[in-house]
């Protein structure tokens, strides 16, 4: 979605007639536009921008901003942390940024923006990074407040997009040249719930699926408590719809889903797994897992280490968990030691890398070993 939004600020900005710079010391702006998702790619933000003060010195006209997610989060304390920088704003107003640079040329002062967190109806600029493939975004921020999860927080509450900015955008990528788009939201399974009209995300791929120039859909990504059969029903018969399902477990414990606020068991999530693969036996299954969430103890642990197995998954994003305020766990005592985080890091990666070799060599099985501490889904 980061990536989304940087291609419709670079857009804006050529439409403007800007052009892109072919280095930091050639630009008259520069902008990070920076995700807090993760402590680390926040302090990553931080120290580039950062190493920009020099820069700034040299060039007093050279207008720096900092936007996005960590901005949204950290508005009343930029410039004092970053005191070179001239524009701070969030996600929410990425469509403003040439105008506060324009205004930033001409009166010389500091913008800090509101907390604006606009409807995603509009009608983006034709700029894509890639000629082949597009990214569309279908809803932005969510409702769901997973307790690690800072999203709603710094994105806001679902709103999805009405289906004729979608199409109309899908189509004009088809027009120039463009034969795969992927869809984007925090959880593209509860698009158009806070819609009166239109499809909902069933109903907005079949859509898409009869736009001659498009040949693949892709999505991301989904949240296993909106994620029903009739899903992979449609992945099935809908032949653009790609074989690919990211579906985030987070962990195999029951204990911990229920801390994280997740909203599903884990024989929930395989009872959805097995389903997947019934109709789908050929379909990527992709997940997200976080290491050392408050209260993780070895039998926790285990669980999630026996789901892995359990699910095969074709691969896995594992993160370390770090405190991210004001997600409600941040509340909670960061209890579990970092070498302890690290250990199961590494041996999750280990688990999964071996899983990724057998079904490379060996071509996809279908096969669970299901964990007792599952129980029947």
């Amino acid at each position: 979605m980061n990536d989304r939004d940087s291609e419709i600020i670079y857009g804006l900005l050529l439409d403007r007639g800007w052009r892109k710079a072919g280095s930091l010391e050639e630009a008259d702006c520069i902008l990070f536009n920076t995700c807090s998702v993760r402590y680390h790619a926040e302090q990553r933000a931080y120290s580039n921008m950062g190493r920009l003060a020099k820069l700034k010195r040299r060039r007093p006209d050279v207008i720096l901003g900092f936007v996005g997610c960590t901005a949204q989060k950290d508005k009343g304390l930029i410039f004092r942390r970053l005191p070179h920088v001239d524009l701070v704003t969030g996600p929410g107003e990425i469509y403003n940024i040439p105008e506060y640079i324009e205004e930033i040329e001409k009166e010389r002062q500091r913008i800090r923006g509101t907390d604006l967190l606009s409807r995603p109806d509009r009608r983006n600029p034709l700029y894509r990074e890639k000629k082949t493939g597009a990214y569309v975004s279908i809803s932005e921020g969510c409702d769901n407040f997973c307790s690690y999860c800072i999203v709603p927080y710094v994105r806001g509450e679902q709103r999805s997009r009405r289906k004729e900015f979608i199409l109309e955008e899908i189509r004009s990528a088809g027009k120039a040249g463009i034969k795969e788009v992927t869809l984007l939201g925090q959880n593209v399974n509860s698009y158009g719930k806070d819609l009166k009209d239109g499809p909902d995300f069933i109903g907005l791929l079949e859509e898409i699926n009869e736009i001659e120039d498009i040949k693949r859909i892709r999505f991301v990504t989904c949240h296993p408590m909106d994620t029903k059969e009739p899903l992979f029903k449609a992945m099935k018969d809908l032949p653009k719809v790609y074989h690919h399902l990211h579906l985030p477990l987070q962990s195999g414990s029951a204990k911990i889903l229920k801390a994280m606020k997740r909203g599903y068991s884990p024989g929930h999530y395989l009872g959805l797994a097995e389903k997947l693969r019934y109709h789908i036996p050929d379909c990527n299954l992709t997940t997200d897992i976080i290491v050392g969430f408050p209260g993780e103890g070895d039998k926790d642990f285990k669980e999630t280490y026996d789901m892995m197995m359990s699910v095969a998954f074709d691969s896995a994003f594992i993160f370390k968990y770090s405190p991210r305020p004001p997600a409600a766990s941040s509340k909670l005592a960061d209890d579990v030691p970092e070498e302890v985080k690290k250990a199961r890091h590494s041996r999750l990666l280990d688990l999964q890398r071996e899983i990724s070799g057998k079904k490379r060599r060996q071509g996809k099985k279908k096969y669970y070993r299901w964990p007792k501490s599952c129980g029947n889904w």
